[in-house]
Formats: C-alpha cells, sequence, structure tokens
C-alpha cells in the first residue's frame, strides 16, 4: 500500500529555532541535521540523492574547466571587457551584466580573465534538471518549486495548498528559499527574520493538516533544511595575484566562494608558494586530506588548494560582490550555527542526522 508523504524544504531553517513548529505538530522526530560540506547546491545532492561532491561531480556551482569553456573570449576581449570594468562600480557591474546576457550564466562578479575557463556545473537536486535519481523521482513526487512561483514563501504556500486541494497527490514535495535570502540581507535574529520563521511556522502547520485530513493517519510527513547560518562579523582579504601574479593556463586559477577559497594549480611548483601565504590568514585553514576525504572532496578536480574561512568570517571581495552579507553559511558543518533541522510524524533512532542520510530515511518510511 502507498504510503502518502508530505515533504516540506526550507532552506537555511535553522534547528534551534524550528523547536516551537516541532511542539505544535506534537512531531514525534525532531532532531539536528548536519550539512555536508560546502553550500546548498552541494548539500540538496546529499540529502536528494545521496551524493557527495566527488560523486555528483561538483563542488560549490562554478568549477575548473582546463579547456577553455567560452572560446569567444580572447585575450583582447578579455582585456576590453576588463578594462571598461576597472573604471567604476558601476561600469563593472553593468559590463558583467550584458556578459551575463551573452553567455546565459549568473556570472557575478567574476573577473573576465578567470571566466573562460569556468564552467557552471551545479544542478539544484530537487529541480527536474537534475539528471542524477533522486527519492523525488523513485517515488514520484508532484513538486511545488519556488523557482517556478517565485522567491516569495507565502505564495509558494499558498500554491501548495491548491495543488493538494486540487490533485490530492499521495507524495508532495515543497521548496522554499525567502529565509535563506532574509538571513543574507537582514541578518539571523533580526526582525525581518523572526517575522519570516513566524510565517513559515504558520503555513507548515496548516499544510500538515490538510494533509493528513484528506490521506488520513497512514500519512507522514517531513520538515527538513539544508544548514542554519552564523551572523558575519569580518570581511577577510586575500589577494592571490599578490602572491602568484596574474592567472593563466600555464599558472594557475582560482574562485573565490564567499567562505571558501578554491585554486587550480597548473603549474605545481606555485603550490608551496600558496600554502605558505594561507598560513598568514589566521582566520581560517587549508582543508587537509582527511577533510577532504571526509566530505568527498577527494578528487583534485575540486581544487588542488581548498581554503575554509573559520565562522562569521566571509572573504571580501569575493566572486560574488564587494559587500558582506549579515549572515552566511558554508562553514566547518560540525558547528552549532551550521545545524539544520528535521522534524516529522516518522520516528527513527539517530540522535543527529547527517544530511547525507535523509534519502534513506524517506526511502525507508515508504517501505514501512
Amino acid at each position: 500500500m502507498e504510503t502518502p508523504i508530505l515533504v516540506i524544504f526550507v532552506d537555511a531553517y535553522p534547528y534551534a529555532d524550528s523547536e516551537p513548529l516541532a511542539k505544535k505538530l506534537n512531531a514525534l522526530t525532531y532532531k539536528k541535521v548536519t550539512p555536508g560540506v560546502g553550500y546548498s547546491i552541494n548539500v540538496k545532492a546529499e540529502i536528494f540523492a545521496k551524493l557527495k561532491p566527488d560523486e555528483v561531480g561538483y563542488f560549490c556551482e562554478w568549477i575548473y574547466n582546463k579547456e577553455k569553456v567560452h572560446k569567444w573570449m580572447t585575450p583582447l576581449v578579455v582585456q576590453i571587457l576588463t578594462l571598461i570594468g576597472s573604471i567604476n562600480n558601476f561600469s563593472n557591474r553593468v559590463i558583467h551584466k550584458l556578459v551575463r546576457m551573452i553567455i546565459k550564466e549568473p556570472i557575478y562578479a567574476i573577473p573576465f580573465d578567470v571566466l573562460p575557463y569556468l564552467k557552471n556545473a551545479g544542478a539544484t537536486a530537487y529541480e527536474y534538471t537534475f539528471k542524477k535519481p533522486t527519492f523525488l523521482t523513485k517515488l514520484n513526487f508532484t513538486r511545488v518549486l519556488y523557482s517556478k512561483v517565485g522567491v516569495n514563501d507565502e505564495k509558494v504556500f499558498r500554491e501548495a495548498k491548491a495543488v493538494l486541494k486540487r490533485d490530492m497527490p499521495k507524495k508532495l514535495f515543497v521548496s522554499t528559499a525567502e529565509l535563506d535570502g532574509i538571513m543574507h540581507y537582514y541578518g539571523k535574529g533580526s526582525d525581518e527574520y523572526n517575522k519570516q520563521i513566524r510565517l513559515i511556522d504558520k503555513n507548515i502547520f496548516e499544510l500538515v493538516r490538510e494533509f493528513n485530513e484528506i490521506h488520513g493517519a497512514e500519512s507522514q510527513y517531513f520538515i527538513f533544511s539544508d544548514h542554519g547560518m552564523a551572523n558575519v562579523d569580518e570581511g577577510v582579504l586575500f589577494d592571490i595575484r599578490k602572491v602568484l601574479g596574474k592567472p593563466g593556463k600555464n599558472s594557475y586559477s582560482y574562485f573565490i566562494d564567499a567562505t571558501f577559497f578554491r585554486v587550480w594549480l597548473n603549474n605545481k611548483e606555485l603550490k608551496c608558494k600558496l600554502i605558505d601565504a594561507f598560513d598568514t590568514v589566521k582566520q581560517g585553514h587549508v582543508l587537509d586530506e582527511k577533510e577532504r576525504n571526509q566530505y568527498g572532496l577527494k578528487n583534485i578536480e575540486h581544487g588542488d588548494v581548498i581554503f575554509l574561512l573559520d565562522e562569521g568570517k566571509m572573504f571580501l571581495p569575493s566572486f560574488f560582490g564587494n559587500t558582506i552579507c549579515k549572515a552566511m553559511h558554508g562553514y566547518d558543518p560540525v558547528l552549532e550555527s551550521q545545524q539544520g533541522t528535521i522534524i516529522s510524524g516518522f520516528e527513527f533512532d539517530k540522535e543527529v542526522v547527517n544530511a547525507y542520510q535523509i534519502h534513506d530515511l524517506i526511502m525507508s518510511c515508504e517501505t514501512t
């Protein structure tokens, strides 16, 4: 007999602030979710498809590609684009926006001399464009996705309730993302954040209640998130060009994420010089071999050197811009601030749930 299952994914819903909802639902399970390493793009791959970076084929959204991705970006074109972007911040934003329209990729503030060798490879695991099997595809979930409705949680929940009432699907998945952006922009604990938590809790409670009323006592629900957040208190500058010179096909390439600094060395002789320079940055550390093995980052294609910042720090500038977010994630996964949440009427015997285990938990719910 098919088990009706409601799954609600709330991006960045912290464990510490989800307890009121768990109590209101009289949930049998309310536990921490320890994320995988990196940002949502990788944690979602672990949650929905049980795939770590080595298995899914990317770490963070952008990866290095040894063969030139954008062949039209010749040295002369790169020089012209860079020159225009260097006039002022406005011209830099305009020229990046124009190039974004041409290549149809969100290039943010990526420097033009490294862009030709970067590829946007990350894919959100609950989207239909994700090619690998997930529990959504295996169990044939109906999906209400914020990417279709908009980054507006109230609209997403309204659409989910309408789909439930109209189609009465036995497998319903709902994704939201507004809370994540609110924390980045306003900070964790802000008035805007607290207001959004109340909105989320109210709508989830109503949706769970309506799902149970339609499908009866045999129905199950899961509410979970990919990570928590920590407020940011310091920007960190690391100018790799002062250390290794200009990037290039015969030297190195790099990507500055908000909390990660990834470097690909085409000239391996540069490694010692780079490590020595990173050692002077006291707000973080280079991932060692043990950590890379643990996180599923053994493949050197993720970066010859990967530097991770400490909690509350953020690279400034990064390839995402020249401003500091009020709150960030993507720090050491074991930190208390980084813990997501899982709330369910399905009881299981785990003190802390790793993101990697959620796939099997939901699949086991179907077979019990």
